[in-house]
């Protein structure tokens, strides 16, 4: 599963790109064996807390680093991230991201559209397995 990837590269700058959540499938079970819903399993990941966040369109985050790996998922409304080389990624429902500009200059977040953005942030120590 290719999820957006953000990372501060060399010259400290923040880098947009894809990483490949490793996956591995429960066992058994296709469309074509009656089986119209599998649950695809990652790799057990080292959490060290998680928390919700609430945003109202047009708030504004400027560019900082993550404290540490997060993976980010959106519930509702949408999120803007854009990193420091100017590259930018839209997030809404259902939109996952995971965030190891730990370094550098870091990401800036803007919350767009018309509804409130609810987000839930997972700090994984040591980053994505």
């Amino acid at each position: 599963m290719l999820l957006p990837h953000i990372y501060a590269d060399d010259t400290g700058h923040s880098v947009l790109d894809e990483i490949d959540l490793k996956m591995m499938a429960p066992g058994g079970g296709d469309a074509e064996a009656g089986t119209y819903y599998r649950r695809i399993n990652s790799d057990r990941q080292d959490v060290t807390d998680w928390r919700i966040g609430h945003a109202l369109p047009g708030h504004f985050i400027d560019f900082t680093p993550t404290d540490a790996p997060t993976m980010i998922a959106v519930f509702s409304g949408q999120m803007h991230i854009t990193v420091s080389n100017g590259e930018e990624r839209q997030l809404a429902r259902g939109d996952m991201m995971i965030a190891e500009d730990i370094t550098g200059q870091g990401h800036m977040t803007r919350f767009v559209g018309q509804e409130p953005c609810n987000y839930l942030l997972v700090t994984m120590p040591g980053g994505l397995k």
